[in-house]
């Protein structure tokens, strides 16, 4: 064979190896010869942290953070959890996020159950690199208007013995025929409590499985307890103590007042980023109480592990998760009324909205207390119908 005639079979082979590389790379999972040229992390994240995830998105976004060359793009969409829940059990999401930052790791656990069954595998996952994990912390308190926490101390002070108010003395004051029986005045009428809506925002579900908690005595409840008879007939003599069942609780507080709620449990987070508007609008100041136990939103970040999102995706939302856990962004979760997840940054600093109304009995350190175990998933669905059965019907 003449030597230009072999040179030219070198070369062909040499294009069609070079074709067949090309063509197995594209095929492969995840696999392109050329790059791609952005990707976006869809995050559909609890409403009490919306604010903080997409002012750290603007950031990032403007920094211009890549992931295997890929420019990635983090878009925030705002859902409570119930609502997500909801999606995530009827596969009605128009698009699958690519994150869920849900208030609990309560709710991506029962995501992951219930998608688990119709699916066998997993769509979030509690370890390895990809696990679900808390990016802030906030704690649910009591909030009281000061007089009439002045008039339910000294009133109860027997009771108390040395203690603060509790779920128990909330529910006698619910019970008591009018304020001036609690040695209140007259023109406030009757004890009203304040929550949130238990069906619109999972604060007010929290706050009713807290109650259980302060009723039993312990810092968890089953399914038994949450149906048991007796708990429900305690637990509706509070409730119907409630003016209106507003979706965040704190938002009727601000617009009407005493009128609306004299006493009500509220995610901080809540409380803090609207305080400035309580004290203008109404003067009197809040007194803050940590219960016992005490219920903690954990807000994680739950990559979605389903074949809907590529691992490109997948890796951009891990990078956007150690952005969210680094210190300096950390620090700026006290801005947003919301409490640093990493244990290296503490819930203190500049800007901190915790410190600027400490003076209402905000703590940078959490009172001891014992921490409210999730219900199981059968006791919350029960309990939820109950209160739609009672006032929603």
């Amino acid at each position: 064979m003449r030597a230009p005639t072999r040179l030219l079979l070198v070369l062909v082979a040499g294009v069609v190896l070079i074709a067949g590389a090309i063509v197995w790379r594209q095929a492969a999972p995840g696999g392109s010869l050329a790059k791609p040229r952005d990707v976006t992390v869809r995050i559909v994240s609890a409403l009490p942290a919306e604010p903080w995830v997409t002012a750290a998105a603007k950031t990032y976004n403007a920094q211009g953070h890549a992931v295997d060359g890929a420019k990635v793009t983090v878009e925030v969409v705002p859902m409570d959890g119930i609502t997500a829940l909801n999606r995530w059990s009827k596969n009605d999401f128009d698009q699958i996020p690519t994150v869920w930052l849900a208030e609990t790791r309560d709710w991506v656990n029962q995501a992951n159950s219930l998608v688990a069954e119709s699916r066998g595998q997993d769509i979030f996952l509690a370890g390895g690199e990809y696990r679900d994990q808390p990016v802030a912390l906030s704690p649910e308190v009591w909030a009281i208007f000061k007089s009439r926490y002045d008039a339910l101390k000294e009133h109860y002070a027997k009771d108390l013995s040395g203690r603060d108010l509790s779920w128990q003395q909330i529910h006698d004051a619910a019970i008591s025929p009018s304020w001036v029986t609690l040695g209140g005045q007259q023109e406030w009428g009757r004890f009203k409590l304040v929550i949130p809506h238990p069906k619109r925002d999972p604060a007010g579900l929290a706050a009713m499985v807290g109650a259980a908690g302060a009723y039993y005595d312990r810092a968890g409840v089953s399914t038994d307890d949450l149906t048991n008879p007796g708990f429900q007939k305690w637990l509706r003599e509070l409730l119907d103590s409630v003016v209106d069942f507003s979706p965040f609780g704190v938002e009727n507080m601000l617009l009407f007042g005493y009128s609306n709620g004299d006493a009500g449990q509220i995610i901080e987070s809540y409380l803090l980023v609207n305080m400035e508007g309580l004290q203008k609008r109404w003067k009197e100041p809040l007194v803050i109480l940590y219960p016992d136990p005490i219920t903690w939103f954990d807000f994680p970040y739950a990559i979605y592990m389903g074949k809907e999102t590529t691992a490109l995706e997948k890796n951009a939302a891990l990078d956007f998760k150690q952005y969210l856990l680094s210190a300096e962004v950390q620090k700026t979760t006290l801005k947003f009324g919301l409490r640093p997840a990493s244990p290296d940054v503490p819930a203190q600093g500049e800007g901190s909205l915790i410190a600027r109304w400490a003076g209402m009995g905000f703590k940078e350190d959490v009172p001891s207390a014992s921490r409210m175990r999730p219900a199981p998933r059968s006791g919350l669905a029960s309990l939820s119908e109950w209160f739609t059965g009672r006032y929603e019907r």
